[in-house]
C-alpha cells in the first residue's frame, strides 16, 4: 500500500518530469525520457512523444517496463498533467500491489 507521502513524491516526480521534457524542443537530441520510479525489475518512466503536424497526436507517453522481460508491460498516452497523475496512479499501483 502506497502511504501519503511517497505518494505525493511520485506526483512531484511526475510533475518536474512533465516540465522537464515540456521545455525539450522536438529537434534537440537530449533523451527524451526521465525514469519516475523503480520498484524491483519495474520501472516507470515518462516520455515525450514524437513532434506531429496534428493536435491530437498526445504530447507525453509513461510506460511500465520490465527490466527482466525486457519489455514494456503497458503504456498510456497524455497531454495534460492531470492525465500524468492519474497514470502515474495507475501503474505504480500495478506494481505495488
Amino acid at each position: 500500500m502506497c502511504t501519503k507521502s511517497s505518494r505525493t513524491s511520485g506526483r512531484l516526480r511526475v510533475t518536474q518530469a512533465y516540465i522537464a521534457l515540456s521545455d525539450i524542443p522536438g529537434s534537440n537530441p537530449t533523451p527524451k525520457s526521465i525514469s519516475l520510479e523503480t520498484v524491483g525489475a519495474y520501472e516507470i518512466r515518462m516520455l515525450k512523444g514524437s513532434p506531429s503536424h496534428s493536435g491530437d497526436a498526445p504530447l507525453f507517453w509513461m510506460e511500465l517496463f520490465d527490466h527482466e522481460t525486457k519489455s514494456s508491460l503497458d503504456s498510456c498516452s497524455f497531454h495534460e498533467i492531470d492525465e500524468a497523475l492519474n497514470a502515474f496512479d495507475e501503474l505504480i499501483s500495478l506494481v505495488k500491489i
